[in-house]
């Protein structure tokens, strides 16, 4: 019994040692990366973090182009997307801060949105449905769970239902478009990820040679889950959405695979695990408060800046 024991205790050692080792070793790896040369290979150019870089660069006229604006939320998700004459809202945050959404749709002039693409139908991500249709005229509301996985989801459907929004059901391989970019989603099955969140919609867009991951609330049982399923090598993408609001730090296999030029945060700076891992790793980061966070890119080069508020939180 005294042997078994000590194996044990060996193997919970080993296990708990590999973890660290390959935390500071991406560390590491990450810090040495910085040092070698800033700008070498960039694809993303993030004029919130370094206002001078870049400075002379601009699209070209007349260029196709994506644009992703993330609304000043916390602890809750929404991106609004236009690319090609169309529009789409990944996520539309709470109730209570669905009036940040209206109050950035009022200022940049929005006053329709194609369709509404729900990753999982927990509040802080499906709960402002209501709250927008009442201001925003909506075409469809895409969901990937059926109205009894909470009375969230329930609750849009019936929204949706009573507004005239056709709702459209999509799930695991599917690809969404939006113009003449593309977007693959993964989701992770029960019974082995029983936590919401790790089944939570994952969605790859590409434009031309860009790509950025929203991982909505992808918790790190799910981001090593996500890379089994889908192989490393189909994760790589320029910018990453960061999963669950930036509570948790990401797995060291994830933040490999994805290899992110750029983090954005649907979060305040609260002094999280993940915001102490971000600060670790140096990754290059933005958070959504104060502004809105602004990304463009043509398909060869992303450029993030923020636009000013005319509302203040």
């Amino acid at each position: 019994m005294e042997m078994r024991h000590w194996r044990y205790e060996m193997m919970a050692w080993w296990k708990r040692f590999g973890r660290r080792a390959a935390t500071l070793l991406l560390t590491v790896l990450m810090l040495l990366g910085t040092a070698a040369g800033e700008g070498a290979g960039k694809t993303v150019i993030n004029r919130i973090n370094a206002p001078d870089v870049s400075a002379d660069f601009a699209f070209a006229e007349d260029t196709d182009l994506l644009e992703i604006i993330f609304p000043q939320i916390l602890d809750c998700d929404a991106a609004f997307l236009r690319c090609g004459g169309e529009t789409m809202l990944i996520d539309c945050a709470t109730s209570g801060q669905a009036q940040r959404i209206l109050n950035m749709f009022k200022q940049l002039g929005i006053t329709h949105v194609d369709k509404i693409v729900n990753t999982h139908p927990h509040a802080d991500h499906i709960g402002g449905f209501a709250e927008l249709i009442k201001e925003i005229t909506v075409d469809e509301l895409w969901l990937c769970f059926p109205a009894e996985e909470t009375v969230h989801c329930a609750n849009a459907m019936k929204a949706a239902e009573r507004a005239g929004v056709t709702v459209r059901m999509f799930g695991d391989g599917d690809t969404l478009t939006l113009g003449t970019a593309t977007m693959q989603v993964w989701m992770l099955d029960k019974p082995e990820y029983t936590r919401l969140n790790d089944r939570s919609a994952q969605i790859m867009l590409t434009f031309g040679q860009r790509k950025i991951l929203f991982s909505a609330d992808l918790e790190q049982k799910g981001q090593n889950g996500l890379i089994e399923k889908v192989g490393a090598e189909m994760l790589k993408a320029d910018v990453l959405k960061y999963p669950h609001h930036g509570l948790q730090a990401l797995t060291p296999e994830y933040r490999a695979a994805v290899s992110p030029e750029l983090a954005i945060v649907t979060c305040n700076q609260r002094e999280t695990e993940g915001k102490k891992y971000i600060r670790r790793t140096a990754l290059d980061t933005v958070w959504t408060v104060p502004g809105f966070v602004h990304l463009m890119t043509d398909g060869e080069m992303w450029v993030c800046d923020r636009i000013v508020s005319d509302v203040k939180y």
